[in-house]
């Protein structure tokens, strides 16, 4: 057995000794030049045994030292590979040092083969952290960087399937989009509607395309492609979302055009110069073309009912009815004075009438709340400068409510406001009438008159727009707020 032992070491020995020999009888650049040939072939001890028998000694230490520099790489390779693939920073971060760690060697040293079989886990972690925060540009980017390090230590094919599905789907979601896209940009309401239809049937078409390539190819719930169906489908949702909210906000807006019917305003000649017939021709066609509104209203909730329920077409009704009972009441008083010689004289002696005649929060500006509130406007406008011109309306504010009636004038003249009819000026003196405009509340040119509704009992206001140094040319509007004062601090 000793004999054994003896034979085995002399064996070792006399191996050693030729290694020995071999390397004294090679040159420092044969030396170099096998150490890196056997670096390449992953062998790192024979590399070391050519490289320390270089004779040069700065030679020597530059590759000697690239066998400690691979000690340090294999620690931040394995540091790399260790980390959570939970988390695409860190990765980044380990991928990043590992790489520069192994750009450090010269070009002749190729990276160690263990070096990318270990990274190459680190890489795909990366990429599908990417891909399922649905980061495809960069997770393209990175496969492509990656790939150029590891070559063929990854596998991107089942990434890259991936990739083209989601590719696919998103030429397939271009057409529903395009759809929807175009849908915004009709004017018809049918033909808007229309094309949010077509899209949500596209739409369904993409999602059960994703379905079937998520079952076949057992994509877990958090994976792109389940994103990617997810997606369209919050699509498909949104898009009909968008077309309901059209809908209702084309229901809601016959409310707003009944409102801005009953305000309309006739043709501006024609404000302050209309006659009982032109008045009474004027609110007929009023009402005609408010019943046509509501016709609209009933069509539009029998071709979408789901969007138009019993109550809101209660309510419009409701509004109708409440508009055309105080179109009736101008009515009424135009009819009168066309049967009465008397009524007739004692209306032209009011003034001219603003347009519409009748005002109140029962028809207010949409979208104010609360003191912010306030209605449609009347209009009046007309041109006279050496001598005052007189105007007048009907305004309607609930007992006890503090609304205030407001007159603004596009100029600095004077305005009052009266409770009775002034005869034109003439009984302004006579009958010491007062001036109902609370002059401490003005703002600019509004003359404001608070809480009216206590004070215009007649439940009709005439007012007189004074003298004015200009051209004599005028407009403006009568107001009804449902707080002035408050509007005003």
């Amino acid at each position: 057995m000793k004999l054994k032992f003896v034979i085995l070491a002399f064996l070792a020995l006399a191996l050693a000794s030729c290694e020995s020999m071999k390397f004294s009888m090679m040159k420092d650049d044969e030396l170099v030049a096998g150490g890196v040939k056997a670096w390449n072939a992953g062998n790192f001890e024979a590399a070391r045994g050519f490289w320390s028998n270089i004779q040069a000694p700065n030679v020597k230490n530059q590759w000697m030292g690239y066998l400690d520099q691979k000690v340090a790489l294999d620690k931040t390779v394995d540091a790399a590979a260790a980390l959570p693939v939970t988390a695409e920073p860190p990765l980044v971060a380990g991928w990043n040092n590992a790489v520069k760690a192994s750009n450090d060697f010269p070009p002749e040293l190729k990276v160690p083969a263990d070096v990318k079989t270990q990274l190459a886990p680190v890489a795909k972690a990366v990429v599908r952290q990417r891909l399922n925060a649905n980061k495809i540009a960069g997770a393209r980017e990175f496969m492509k960087s990656s790939s150029d390090f590891l070559g063929d230590a990854v596998d991107y094919a089942p990434e890259n399937k991936e990739l083209a599905a989601i590719a696919d789907f998103r030429a397939r979601e271009k057409g529903p989009d395009d759809l929807v896209a175009a849908a915004r940009g009709k004017d018809a309401l049918d033909d808007k509607i229309e094309g949010y239809e077509a899209a949500i049937a596209e739409y369904g078409k993409v999602e059960a395309a994703m379905a079937d390539i998520q079952k076949a190819g057992n994509y877990p719930a958090g994976s792109i492609i389940a994103l990617a169906s997810d997606r369209t489908r919050r699509k498909r949702a949104d898009t009909r979302t968008e077309m309901e909210r059209t809908l209702r906000n084309h229901a809601y807006s016959f409310k707003d055009r009944i409102g801005e019917e009953f305000a309309r305003q006739p043709d501006p000649e024609k404000v302050g110069n209309m006659t009982l017939d032109d008045m009474l021709a004027f609110n007929q066609q009023t009402k005609a073309n408010i019943d046509s509104l509501q016709a609209e209203v009933v069509a539009f909730a029998a071709k979408y009912p789901r969007v138009i329920d019993k109550d809101m077409l209660k309510d419009v009704e409701t509004q109708k009815q409440e508009l055309l009972a105080r179109i009736a009441v101008v009515t009424a008083e135009i009819e009168k004075a066309k049967k009465d010689a008397a009524i007739a004289a004692e209306i032209a002696s009011r003034g001219k009438a603003v347009q519409p005649m009748l005002i109140g929060m029962f028809n207010p500006v949409p979208g104010a709340k609360g003191p912010d509130q306030k209605s449609r406007p009347a209009k009046f406008r007309g041109a006279i400068k050496n001598s005052p011109d007189y105007w007048w309306g009907m305004v309607e504010i609930a007992k006890g409510v503090l609304n205030d009636l407001v007159i603004t004038v596009d100029d600095s003249r004077p305005v009052r406001v009266f409770n009775e009819n002034t005869k034109s000026g003439k009984e302004i003196d006579s009958k010491k009438l007062k001036d109902l405009v609370n002059r401490q509340y003005k703002v600019g040119n509004s003359w404001p008159v608070i809480n009216a509704g206590a004070q215009m009992t007649s439940g009709k206001y005439f007012f007189e727009l004074g003298k004015t140094n200009d051209d004599g040319k005028y407009s403006g509007d009568a107001v009804v707020y449902s707080s002035f004062v408050v509007r005003m601090r």
